[in-house]
C-alpha cells in the first residue's frame, strides 16, 4: 500500500460553502484557523503585500512545504495595504464576508485605520477573529506572538525532556498550531451565533499561550495541591528495544499496570500490597521501569509492540516520518495524502483532521500564487476593468514574488 494520491476538485463543496474569510495572517497560527475554515468549504481569500505571506520564504529542499500545505484551498489577492487606496478596498471587501482573520500584534488594525470598531461600522455581521502571543489586554500583549517564546513561557518546555538536563523546546509549531484551531472553534461559535441565534459579529481574542498552557492538563491543581511543579520525567515511558529504536507505554488506568506485569512474568507482585495501585507503583517506579527495560532489551521494535498487543498491553512503537508514511494503517487513514504539485510533481502533506460523513472536508486548490484570484475577488465588489487596471497601475493590486530565505533564518526546521 502506498500514499493516496488525491486530485483538485474546484467544483466540490463543503459544510461552510457561502462563507468568505479575509485572512490577514503570516506564518503558522493564522493559517491553520483559515485551512480549517477552507478545507471545509469556506471561501478563504489570502490578502497579502508585494512580498507575500512570510510562509512563502521558508524554503525547505527548494520548495516552500509549509506554504503549500497550510495555503491549500485558498485564493490570493494582492493588496499594497501600505497605500490608502489599498486600505479602502479592502475596506470594500469587508462589508461582503463573514470573517476576518488577523495574527498581528495588538493594536496592529487600529493603527491601520481598520481596527474592530470601524469593520464592525461596515459589517455588524463580521467575526473578527485575533491571534496574538498573549492576547489582546495584559501587561504582556505588546511582546511578540511568536510560538518558540510560548512554549517556553507556557511550561511545556519544562516539564519536557530528561530529568538530567535542561528543558526541551518541541521540535514544530505546536503552539501556533493549538492556537489555529482553538480559534477556528471559536470562529464557528461566533458564525453560529450570528447565523442561528440573529445576533451581531464579535471579536475572538485567541492567545497562543492559553491552548498550550491547558493541553499540558491540570498543573495549576496540582501544583496547589502538592506544592510541587511537575517533574521533568516525560521519558518514563519510554523504553528502548534491542534493534536500538524505542516503544512508549502508558498505565493511565486499571488493570494496564497488572497486565504489564504478568506480560513480563512479574505477575506475583500484583499480589503484593506494597506494589499495587498508583502509590505503590509509583514507589517501586523505578524498579518496575527496569523490569519492563529488561524484558524488551533483546527485541526489536516490531516483536515488542506485536507481543505485547497480544497481551492487550498498551505499548506503541515511536515511529519516525519515515515509518509513519510507510505505515498501512495511517495510509488508510490518509493520515498524510499526495497532491499535484508544479515544483514536486506530486507533493505529500497532511490529510484533514477529522472526518465528516455528510459533508467532508475537501482539496479544492493548491495553494496560490501571489495575486492569483485578484480578478476573481474583486468582482465581489462589481470593480470594473477600468478600476482594476488603475490600481493596478498605482500597485495597489499586484502579483508580487517572493524571495527566498535560506532555512537557518526561520524556526522549526
Amino acid at each position: 500500500m502506498a500514499i493516496h494520491q488525491k486530485k483538485f476538485q474546484p467544483e466540490a463543496t463543503g459544510a461552510l460553502k457561502g462563507v468568505r474569510v479575509l485572512d490577514l495572517s503570516r506564518l503558522v497560527s493564522g493559517n491553520t484557523l483559515t485551512l480549517v475554515l477552507a478545507d471545509l468549504g469556506a471561501e478563504v481569500v489570502k490578502i497579502e503585500s508585494p512580498s507575500g505571506d512570510n510562509l512563502r520564504a521558508w524554503i525547505k529542499g527548494g520548495v516552500a512545504t509549509d506554504w503549500k500545505s497550510l495555503a491549500r484551498n485558498k485564493k490570493s489577492l494582492g493588496i499594497d495595504m501600505r497605500q490608502p487606496a489599498g486600505l479602502e478596498l479592502f475596506k470594500r471587501l469587508v462589508r461582503d464576508v463573514q470573517v476576518v482573520v488577523e495574527n498581528f500584534r495588538p493594536g496592529t488594525l487600529e493603527k491601520m485605520g481598520i481596527g474592530p470598531d470601524v469593520l464592525h461600522e461596515l459589517n455588524p455581521k463580521l467575526v473578527i477573529a485575533r491571534i496574538s502571543g498573549f492576547g489582546q489586554t495584559g501587561p504582556y500583549r505588546h511582546r511578540p506572538g511568536f510560538g518558540t517564546l510560548i512554549e517556553g513561557m507556557c511550561g511545556l518546555a519544562d516539564a519536557t525532556g530528561f530529568s538530567d538536563r535542561g528543558p526541551v523546546l518541541p521540535p514544530g509549531p505546536l503552539a501556533d498550531t493549538c492556537a489555529g484551531y482553538c480559534g477556528a472553534i471559536a470562529t464557528l461559535a461566533a458564525l453560529r451565533e450570528v447565523e442561528i441565534n440573529g445576533g451581531r459579529g464579535q471579536v475572538i481574542d485567541q492567545s497562543l499561550f492559553n491552548p498550550l498552557f491547558v493541553a499540558l492538563g491540570a498543573q495549576a491543581a496540582n501544583y496547589r495541591a502538592t506544592g510541587k511543579k511537575r517533574p521533568r520525567n516525560s521519558n518514563s515511558n519510554l523504553y528502548q528495544t534491542g534493534d536500538g529504536k524505542y516503544v512508549t507505554y502508558t498505565a493511565s488506568m486499571e488493570p494496564m499496570p497488572q497486565r504489564m506485569l504478568e506480560a513480563i512474568g512479574k505477575g506475583e507482585y500484583n499480589l503484593i500490597a506494597e506494589y499495587r495501585g498508583v502509590a505503590g507503583r509509583a514507589n517501586h517506579g523505578e524498579e518496575i521501569r527496569g523490569w519492563i527495560q529488561d524484558f524488551m532489551a533483546d527485541m526489536t521494535q516490531d516483536e515488542v509492540v506485536a507481543y505485547f498487543d497480544a497481551k492487550e498491553v498498551t505499548v506503541a512503537p515511536v515511529f519516525d516520518i519515515g515509518q509513519i508514511l510507510d505505515d498501512p494503517h495511517f495510509q488508510e487513514a490518509e493520515t498524510v495524502v499526495e497532491l499535484p504539485d508544479e515544483d514536486m510533481g506530486m507533493v505529500p502533506m497532511y490529510g484533514f483532521v477529522n472526518k465528516l460523513s455528510g459533508t467532508p472536508a475537501q482539496f479544492f486548490r493548491p495553494a496560490p500564487r501571489i495575486g492569483e484570484h485578484n480578478e476573481e475577488v474583486t468582482s465581489w465588489i462589481a470593480m470594473s476593468p477600468d478600476e482594476r487596471k488603475a490600481l493596478e497601475e498605482a500597485r495597489v493590486i499586484h502579483t508580487g514574488k517572493v524571495e527566498a530565505v535560506p532555512a537557518t533564518d526561520f524556526s522549526y526546521q
